[in-house]
């Protein structure tokens, strides 16, 4: 899924930190030929946004052009409060790790890897409600 970045965001920090392309595509872990795309129109893959987020440690929000320029949209209006949604967040990462854990599964692992699993669910559930496929089970 492509996102719209706020492209200037991205190059004026960039040369805030007088890193060239090259450096920032090298610290967020991309092509430079990516790097160059993105700075050049705005648009870019979700992984690529959250690889730039974590390299200029800027939140992913931030980073989005599109969510300023998106009408509001009905469904918003019905949606959970931010609080219920981190809560039933947690509650579900709550359950899936007593479920992994009840398999006894979790307990053969060895550390690196558990470390790894709750890593990826603490990710899960601090991610960006509004980045779409990133939240869905199947990942697609």
């Amino acid at each position: 899924m492509d996102v719209q970045v706020d492209r200037e965001l991205i190059r004026s920090e960039r040369e805030k930190r007088a890193w060239s392309q090259e450096h920032l595509a090298a610290a967020a872990g991309i092509g430079a030929r990516t790097l160059q795309r993105i700075e050049a129109t705005g648009i870019a893959s979700y992984e690529s946004v959250r690889a730039l987020s974590a390299a200029l440690e800027i939140p992913v929000p931030a980073l989005r052009a599109d969510d300023m320029a998106a009408p509001p949209s009905t469904e918003a209006a019905h949606a959970p409060a931010a609080p219920l949604r981190f809560a039933l967040r947690w509650l579900g990462t709550a359950v899936v790790l007593a479920m992994l854990a009840g398999m006894g599964g979790f307990l053969l692992l060895h550390d690196y890897q558990k470390v790894r699993v709750l890593r990826t669910f603490e990710q899960w559930v601090t991610a960006e409600p509004s980045l779409g496929a990133a939240n869905t089970p199947d990942g697609r």
